[in-house]
């Protein structure tokens, strides 16, 4: 069996009250399988808090200390007229043995976005605050012994064959849709084609199924209960790629349509989807609310052969879009809402409300890429200046006096590699602040003091879970400013238009400075970003036959602790080829209100996880 395992820690921090000073300028054959039950991955985090105090902040470098009050948000939540069409969607109940003692509340959550507001992850993924409650995967996940492992949930068993090349799934019989219709191998043949197929490629637009979509040869039912998925080159991430480890939900299981691809009933499955989550959609009003009750016969329960029973222990749930934040906070003290991302700014005001502030460990990490970078034309041809950059950045001040401390941002990690992932070690953690070497990189590289570089665009967004995205964006432009002599201009803008200039080669030679979701394995993602040819690589930052061999060797490696040496082989490669910088990880803050009595979130995750662990008082 393969077991991959995480790393044990104690993780304390310090609650702080954040005050800015600054501002930013803008806004073959299926071969004989070997099968893994269960696959050990990360320990949980323990976290312990203390009173506020003070904030030190810093603006331009200046290290100040600050001692101020912030104003209670008065706002109050008011009633919305919505001029959208009402979807209420009704779906046959299925027969069902009694439910468990439930309590007649309904949990409100309020998210700062929808995401894509699909329920169709081949189109720039989905929404995982809402489509892991409604959609399911292959492969579930279970906490043990303080660590987080792959465990049975839709599929039973799974293995891989001896050249690495085809996965083989059992499936659980009894397993029902929502609307009490049987999950067969059909419906998951159809589901995992549709968003990874060879052929969908040409439909879809979500980079994790894009990337395997290219390495996928077939997906077939080879018995009852029993599909298999063969890949061109071997997939050691695929049973994570099928399961709720996954940074994205491409295994999601929906019943099987007539063609692969239809616009028109994609757009009706996203206004009425039908899933094997624990709770079904009941009521959407797009890019407002979704409603959901509690699906009784949710397969993850002791009848079908689980050890335990994770159906909800509440009755409905309520997805509100709030983009503004004080309104958030408002519904929080008023006990109108149940569950928020918040900022550390407003944590006070939570707790006078009787609510506190739930850290979700690892929860995303900082992406901050080169693109174009192949072409001479632009700087960052230069592997010196991609490094000088890097070196550049005082990133302990920044998560010092930016965050104040390592409640909340972390400076460990390699983007795609945080500490509970595969291959970390702790020489991916951030290039160490060094202005003199970065400068003398930058005067090797032809640019002494910045001159001849031209201006340096970073195109960033407001982020909903990653706090202060654009802040930490200005305070390496001032970095860069002061210690380089760059001309830098820090852009805020539509995070779906960057994404979506992504595909294009407009963001050439400048740099995207966002937040990504953690993973327990990011060695799909590296091969999607690095391992391409040059005509298929979007990013197009290089050509290296080195680092293709280097990502091929990783890809073919199973056995655990070589696997473990082989992606770390090539993180510590990238990570000094500097195409990716990275500032560290963060632990998202949530707030909860006081109706709440538990909730345990799974970590590495960036959404509402775990709700069979919410229980209302």
């Amino acid at each position: 069996m393969h077991h991959w395992f995480g790393k044990k820690k104690s993780v304390f921090y310090f609650p702080f009250l954040f005050v800015l000073l600054f501002s930013i300028a803008c806004s073959g054959t299926a071969a004989t399988p070997t099968v893994i039950e269960k696959q050990v991955i990360v320990d949980r985090e323990v976290i312990k808090e203390v009173p506020v105090e003070k904030q030190v902040i810093v603006e331009k470098q200046v290290v100040k200390e600050v001692i101020k009050e912030v104003a209670v948000v008065k706002e109050v939540i008011k009633e919305v007229e919505v001029v959208k069409q009402v979807v209420v969607i009704a779906t046959p109940a299925p027969n069902v043995a009694p439910a468990a003692t439930v309590s007649p509340g309904k949990v409100t959550v309020m998210a700062g976005s929808f995401g894509s507001g699909r329920f169709t992850y081949a189109y720039s993924g989905t929404g995982s605050m809402y489509s892991t409650l409604v959609q399911g995967v292959p492969i579930s996940r279970d906490v043990k012994d303080g660590g987080v492992e792959l465990s049975p949930g839709v599929a039973t068993e799974w293995g891989v064959s001896s050249d690495g090349l085809t996965w083989t799934i059992t499936l659980r019989k009894g397993v029902k849709f929502h609307d009490g219709t049987d999950v067969t191998g059909e419906d998951v043949v159809w589901s995992l084609r549709h968003t990874m197929a060879p052929e969908a490629v040409d439909y879809l637009t979500d980079g994790l199924s894009m990337a395997h979509s290219r390495m996928m040869d077939r997906i077939e039912q080879t018995g009852p209960d029993q599909i298999s998925i063969t890949t061109t080159t071997p997939a050691p991430h695929m049973a994570i790629t099928l399961s709720e480890l996954s940074p994205g939900w491409i295994g999601s299981i929906a019943p099987k349509r007539a063609t692969l691809h239809n616009v028109e009933d994609e757009a009706a499955y996203d206004l009425k989807p039908i899933g094997v989550g624990p709770m079904r959609l009941t009521k959407h009003v797009p890019g407002y609310s979704m409603a959901f009750e509690r699906f009784a016969d949710y397969y993850y329960q002791p009848k079908n052969g689980l050890p335990s029973d994770r159906r909800v222990n509440f009755e409905e749930l309520e997805l509100l879009l709030v983009p503004e934040e004080a309104t958030r906070v408002a519904a929080l003290r008023a006990n109108e809402a149940d569950f928020s991302p918040v900022s550390l700014a407003l944590r006070s005001q939570v707790e006078a409300g009787g609510g506190r502030l739930v850290f979700v460990p690892e929860g995303l990490y900082s992406w901050i890429y080169w693109q174009g970078c192949v072409d001479p034309k632009f700087p960052c041809h230069d592997t010196r200046v991609r490094q000088a950059l890097a070196y550049a950045i005082d990133k302990e001040l920044l998560q010092d006096r930016l965050y104040g401390g390592d409640e909340v941002m972390v400076v460990k990690g390699w983007i795609y590699s945080t500490p509970s992932s595969v291959g970390y070690t702790p020489d991916l953690d951030p290039f160490p602040f060094d202005p003199d070497k970065a400068r003398e990189l930058l005067a090797d590289a032809g640019y002494p003091g910045g001159e001849g570089f031209g201006k340096l665009i970073v195109n960033t967004w407001v982020s909903q879970a990653f706090p202060l995205l654009p802040e930490s964006a200005q305070v390496a432009a001032d970095f860069w400013n002061k210690e380089l002599g760059l001309d830098v201009e820090v852009r805020v803008g539509d995070e779906a238009n960057i994404r979506k200039l992504r595909q294009t080669d407009a963001l050439y030679g400048q740099i995207t400075w966002r937040e990504n979701e953690a993973s327990i394995d990011g060695l799909a993602s590296v091969i999607g970003d690095t391992n391409r040819p040059l005509e298929k690589n979007r990013y197009k930052n290089h050509d290296r036959a080195e680092l293709y061999e280097l990502n091929a060797q990783a890809a073919t490696v199973f056995d655990p602790v070589e696997r473990e040496k082989a992606v770390n082989n090539l993180y510590r490669t990238l990570r000094k080829e500097a195409y990716d910088i990275s500032i560290g990880y963060v632990n998202i803050p949530w707030g909860v209100g006081p109706d709440v009595l538990t909730w345990e979130p799974y970590p590495v995750t960036d959404y509402l996880s775990a709700p069979h662990t919410i229980t209302l008082k």
